[in-house]
């Protein structure tokens, strides 16, 4: 059951995008749920990629690029953005970008922004969400109503070095219904194979560390595959440490696959082996489809997901002899992974997006 609005609340939603990442697929769930909740919901966003179903109307900057330095762009795309919400008096102005240029981002924030702003933290790297200058990150969201972040770790972290207090965790939500739908399509693979899915853009989610513990572990001698989804510029650097290791029949890249649930359902497991996350997406859509998970126990949000043996295995940070033990555990423990898999969907409910939505409905609510 939702949370009825006291009123129909006016938000706008602040992305980098509304494709790529998990930050971004939040706004675009958390939209369709606040539409559906008759608030009026508009989302700005400053590159111009839309890939996932979203609900509002939208406002793409990214579309008024034209490449490169150049300052009156730079200066016209500021002065839309001010005209824009002149124009829209909104109640809420949900922010979830990092911060790239800093004093930028401390003037729309402090001058542009002309409505109550919270504040979304995706990321335990939270220098890539406050201004690197200690003054302008102790100050730039001095005035926001709330700062959400999507895990706990987050939040002790971001009240501990910034000194912010108005801090709430409230976590990425999973929309069930979507999934289920979107993993019912056709694949073509015929082969048992683990899962991993990520950017590699850069090396944060470790691809030639996974590579590496596969290579060791049982799992290419009985004949269970690595299959990746992703792309980046660091693919072919992954994809010659495969065929050093002379495994290109046992890892398989994907590439970008626009709907990835269909892989997470028929994998035996998912994997991650991330230097950092925030609230990895990656463990819930999967945990979402009934497949287990094995992930290193980064900053932040895989002990806030994975219940040790449960529905997954929580490996040591960074321990590849660990994470191997791990892969080979989940494969040989037969009474295990029935368990973790059995165990598994029924982990996530409580990340539901009628959870989480209406953790939203009521924090907008007690600040309105």
């Amino acid at each position: 059951m939702s949370v009825t609005a006291k009123k129909s609340f006016r938000i706008c939603i602040v992305s980098e995008q509304l494709a790529g990442g998990g930050a971004e697929r939040c706004s675009a769930i958390l939209s369709q749920f606040f539409v559906a909740n008759n608030c009026d919901v508009h989302h700005v966003i400053v590159i111009d990629r839309v890939e996932y179903e979203f609900a509002g109307e939208i406002l793409n900057l990214g579309k008024l690029k034209k490449g490169g330095f150049n300052l009156f762009d730079r200066i016209h795309r500021l002065k839309i953005l001010n005209r824009f919400f002149k124009q829209n008096q909104f109640d809420f102005i949900i922010e979830t970008r990092v911060i790239n240029k800093q004093w930028q981002e401390y003037f729309i924030t402090k001058f542009v922004y002309n409505a109550p702003v919270i504040k979304m933290v995706h990321s335990f790297m939270t220098n890539l969400y406050f201004p690197k200058t200690t003054f302008l990150a102790k100050s730039i969201y001095s005035n926001a109503k709330k700062i959400v972040t999507v895990s706990k770790a987050i939040e002790t972290k971001v009240i501990e070095k910034y000194s912010y207090y108005q801090v709430q965790t409230i976590y990425n939500p999973i929309d069930f219904e979507f999934i289920k739908k979107q993993s019912q399509y056709p694949i073509d693979v015929d082969f048992d194979y683990i899962l991993a899915v990520g950017n590699m853009n850069n090396d944060v989610k470790q691809f030639d560390k996974l590579i590496d513990c596969y290579s060791k572990s049982d799992l290419p001698n009985s004949n269970y595959k690595l299959l990746i989804i992703g792309e980046g510029n660091l693919k072919l650097e992954y994809e010659k440490q495969v065929l050093s290791l002379n495994l290109q029949d046992k890892i398989i890249f994907k590439g970008k696959i626009e709907n990835p649930f269909p892989f997470y359902l028929k994998a035996i497991f998912t994997i991650l082996t991330s230097k950092n996350e925030g609230f990895p997406t990656v463990l819930l859509e999967s945990l979402a489809c009934e497949t287990p998970v094995i992930s290193f126990d980064c900053k932040s949000g895989p002990n806030e997901i994975i219940s040790n043996n449960e529905n997954g295995i929580l490996v040591e940070n960074q321990n590849k002899e660990k994470m191997i033990v791990a892969m080979n555990e989940m494969i040989s423990d037969k009474k295990l992974y029935l368990h973790c898999k059995n165990n598994a969907k029924s982990s996530v409910e409580k990340f539901s997006i009628e959870n989480i939505g209406n953790q939203w409905l009521q924090l907008l609510n007690s600040l309105n």
